[in-house]
């Protein structure tokens, strides 16, 4: 598999789950601030600052445009030079697959083209115009489309690999960043019963995550803060946590390193292994203690530093070193 094929393999899931991750913060944002009556530096900029995109659109649009509803979900929606808009993903996605139409399956092509055809089309921005709720779930829908295609039409070999490491490390990301909104929005936990607005704000970072359901079949959770953060970041069980992404990753990276040439993908599997060591350590006590937005920013930065690590070990044009030494890579299941 040539390293050009397995870039854009790693980064085609990443993309579409950006987009789903980007629709469902806008959909559930929009629909809490019907129902909260919050101060203006809590409604739209805590978006724009956990998506990493505060200091650009102030320099589009000025600093006052990051208290603007319209404003942010146009740019978080449809601005081209946006990267993490759900046209940009879902652009770069097709972009992507075009590449490589010949390794994935028809039937993930056709889901892929399809959605980019319907978000080109007036009746899509006419539903966005007049239902946006309606809109932003069937950008989700289709999301879950393509990963259903993927898993199901795909053969679970190389190219597969590389979409599902790409896709849990951008899951792990998103999921933290979500979270962070807690630091931007509510601050520091207090150390009183949750009020109404602070349990609401919860359930909407839950359904943000699509955690809202699993979450409470937890029977013996309570909702609260740090009851949210504990499972978001914690749960091994729920694929939108940080420690099941990161395991799933590792999983995924174990199947990519070739047992024959334990150097490829070293730096990767280091860098990996420490992170996942981190946030399997962690207990929410500590997190607290600790502060949130300095344990969501380091696993942000954590993802980030595995990214680069990927590209730097498979999709270099330089090939590694090779070594005398053999070792067994990590090794798991296709799921």
């Amino acid at each position: 598999m040539i390293s050009r094929v397995a870039e854009s393999c790693f980064w085609l899931l990443r993309y579409v789950e950006r987009m789903d991750s980007t629709a469902r913060l806008l959909r559930v944002h929009s629909e809490l601030l019907l129902d909260l009556a919050l101060p203006p530096s809590r409604t739209w900029r805590p978006l724009l600052i956990v998506l990493g995109e505060h200091p650009r659109f102030v320099e589009l649009f000025g600093d006052e445009a990051g208290e603007d509803g319209e404003a942010v979900q146009e740019y978080l929606t449809w601005k081209q030079t946006n990267p993490v808009s759900i046209v940009s993903s879902l652009r770069m996605a097709r972009d992507g697959a075009r590449t490589i139409r010949e390794t994935i399956s028809l039937e993930m092509w056709q889901a892929l083209n399809s959605s980019w055809i319907w978000l080109r089309e007036p009746s899509a921005r006419a539903t966005y115009d007049n239902e946006r709720p309606t809109f932003y779930e069937e950008v989700t829908r289709r999301c879950h489309l393509l990963h259903g295609a993927c898993h199901n039409t795909m053969l679970h070999e190389e190219p597969f690999d590389f979409m599902r490491l790409g896709l849990n490390l951008e899951r792990a990301d998103r999921t933290a960043r979500i979270l962070d909104l807690w630091h931007h929005q509510l601050g520091p936990p207090g150390s009183g019963p949750e009020s109404a607005v602070e349990a609401a704000e919860w359930i909407g970072i839950l359904r943000a995550c699509s955690a809202y359901e699993p979450f409470f079949k937890r029977r013996t959770v309570r909702l609260s803060g740090p009851a949210v953060a504990g499972f978001l970041l914690l749960d091994p069980s729920f694929p939108g946590s940080v420690r099941h992404a990161l395991n799933r990753a590792w999983n995924f990276l174990g199947r990519i390193r070739p047992e024959d040439a334990p150097e490829i993908g070293l730096e990767s599997s280091e860098r990996l292994r420490a992170l996942m060591n981190e946030v399997e350590a962690m207990e929410v006590e500590q997190i607290l203690r600790k502060g949130i937005h300095t344990v969501l920013t380091r696993i942000i930065e954590g993802t980030a530093e595995v990214t680069l690590a990927v590209t730097e070990d498979f999709f270099s044009a330089v090939p590694p070193p090779a070594r005398e030494e053999t070792s067994t890579a990590p090794s798991g299941s296709d799921a």
